[in-house]
């Protein structure tokens, strides 16, 4: 895979896994009266694996920047 596709890649899946955590994160805590609670429970753990999806794709991200040549931070 080139550099440029895997840093495309790695920003996309950030932003999906940041936006699929914030959408959980409401549903969990703003609509938990109105969901089941299998459904509550399974929120939850999909916040652990999204934020560990982020981390993983943040990771990858800094690995195609350096490659690139480009500032890492």
């Amino acid at each position: 895979m080139k550099t440029t596709t895997l840093l495309r890649v790695a920003n996309s899946s950030m932003l999906l896994s940041f936006v699929a955590f914030v959408a959980s994160a409401v549903l969990a805590y703003g609509l938990e009266n109105e969901l089941p609670l299998l459904i509550v429970t399974m929120l939850h753990v999909s916040q652990m694996f999204l934020a560990g999806f982020f981390k993983v794709s943040y990771v990858v991200r800094l690995v195609a920047q350096k490659q690139l040549g480009l500032v890492v931070r």
